[in-house]
């Protein structure tokens, strides 16, 4: 019998790949998220799979592990573009 946690994976595990169709078809979405508010998502979602392992919740790891996918290749897009585009120096006159 499926618990309500395995039920709330499940929705999870399909929106994820939901994400990763949009983000395929158009790179443009990636470009709106915050970068301290997106690490701070895989940090938690990582987090909570650490949790799972620890308690023995091996259908909802599996289930997760599609929008933790999803967030760290945003982080990671956040990441690439903010070092290829050099931020503005202010000088001080």
């Amino acid at each position: 019998m499926p618990t309500t946690l395995d039920v709330g994976n499940l929705f999870l595990f399909l929106s994820g790949f939901l994400m990763i169709y949009t983000a395929y078809r158009d790179r443009e979405v990636l470009k709106g998220y915050n970068l301290l508010g997106t690490l701070m998502l895989v940090l938690g979602i990582g987090l909570v799979i650490v949790f799972y392992v620890q308690e023995g919740y091996w259908v909802s790891v599996i289930l997760t592990l599609p929008n933790y996918g999803y967030w760290l290749v945003v982080a990671v897009a956040l990441i690439r573009a903010r070092v290829k585009r050099p931020r503005r120096c202010i000088r001080n006159r």
